[in-house]
């Protein structure tokens, strides 16, 4: 499976893997924060989506990623 790609072929928002550093960590946010916030890589805070980007892919964690 493609990880960018949601099951209907639309492209995540998210990156899973960061372009700068190819880290997968990313940096908490607060739980309660608006939709828009950006998720900054663990690394080198490097932007790789929004909140909302990641609360879909855990909606759909039944997916199976291969790296």
């Amino acid at each position: 499976m493609d990880i960018g790609l949601h099951p209907g072929g639309k492209q995540s928002g998210l990156k899973i893997v960061c372009e700068a550093r190819g880290s997968l960590s990313i940096r908490a946010v607060e739980p309660a924060a608006p939709e828009t916030t950006p998720i900054h890589c663990g690394r080198c805070d490097a932007v790789r989506g929004t909140l909302a980007d990641l609360h879909d892919l855990a909606r759909r964690g039944t997916d199976v990623f291969e790296l």
